[in-house]
């Protein structure tokens, strides 16, 4: 999907268009539509679409699950964009409230869009913010969402040779790289983990663990190579999730999970310390992660392993499943 052909026709109202009511866009009114999700709609917010919209054609991220209200004459006043992703989760985005006033509205077309994603079998809808960005932050509570957490993105560059710290096993601790035919064991310690979790405890029973799943293979670039399963007294107690960026010259720490009976035992810094070992020696220079900035004992862990703080992010959440 490209803007290469828009034009003034885009701007205008639709036949079947009426004051106040809430569209699905299509191709049509695709810029203006998205300009007034990036910005107001002026010339240059219009220009800011079109290379919105190139960008996402050229990384194949979908714009179909996109909404606008209406105003009295017909043009677009407001957009909410959902992003879905696999595991049936969706990113969404909406339109900035210039003012107070426009809160209410705004946070109805937040409200709708979740409904039409429930109907497409979308279970979750996500939203992160500027923690500044208070208006944001109310007009997604007015629509639907509750706050999950405040959110600190950590990273650290990839440690080589001699810097890189080794893992110190207790024993009885055995890791394997991750193989499809144990796929049922990681489901059920990803599931054992979320158990009295500090990082998120809000997620627990939103999802399905095989959507859970699904969601971490499609970050960034899957590699088994990069994923380890933990066993203790040959129990399955932890895994460690790392794939690649493409593209970014860094490797995420999607996940690392330590089932209850598993923890206080330092196996939570050592499982981290074997994922550097397993990097030391790749093309990329960074690790980054995200952690729950209530998770003291997971701050401090990567705090002391080098980390440092490089943005801030707060995570809003709608469950969509009916009850």
């Amino acid at each position: 999907m490209t803007s290469s052909h828009a034009n003034a026709d885009q701007l205008r109202r639709g036949p079947d268009d009426h004051p106040g009511q809430v569209v699905r866009i299509g191709s049509r009114r695709l810029v203006e539509a998205v300009a007034r999700l990036v910005g107001g709609g002026s010339s240059a917010d219009l220009a800011h679409a079109r290379r919105f919209i190139d960008f996402a054609a050229a990384n194949a991220i979908p714009l179909d699950a996109l909404w606008s209200r209406l105003d009295k004459s017909g043009r677009i006043e407001s957009s909410v964009l959902a992003v879905p992703s696999p595991g049936r989760t969706a990113m969404v985005f909406a339109t900035h409230p210039a003012a107070r006033p426009r809160m209410a509205s705004i946070a109805g077309l937040i409200d709708h869009a979740c409904r039409e994603l429930a109907a497409i079998e979308i279970d979750l809808a996500q939203v992160l913010l500027e923690p500044r960005h208070a208006v944001d932050r109310e007009t997604f509570l007015a629509g639907g969402f509750t706050e999950l957490a405040r959110l600190s993105y950590l990273e650290r560059s990839l440690p080589r040779g001699p810097d890189c710290p080794c893992p110190r096993w207790p024993a009885g601790v055995e890791v394997e790289p991750y193989v499809e035919d144990r796929r049922d064991e990681l489901i059920a310690v990803l599931t054992e983990s979320y158990d009295g979790t500090l990082d998120c405890p809000g997620l627990r029973g939103l999802r399905r663990p095989e959507d859970i799943l699904e969601g971490h293979r499609s970050t960034g670039q899957f590699d088994p190579a990069l994923w380890t399963l933990l066993r203790l007294d040959g129990r399955t107690g932890g895994t460690l999730l790392l794939n690649p960026s493409p593209g970014h010259d860094t490797v995420e720490l999607v996940y690392l999970g330590l089932a209850p009976w598993a923890r206080g035992r330092g196996l939570g810094r050592q499982l981290l310390r074997h994922g550097l070992t397993l990097l030391a020696q790749r093309r990329e220079r960074t690790i980054t992660l995200a952690v729950d900035e209530s998770n003291a004992p997971a701050l401090a862990i990567y705090r002391s392993e080098g980390f440092r703080r490089v943005l801030r992010r707060l995570a809003l959440i709608r469950g969509l499943v009916q009850s």
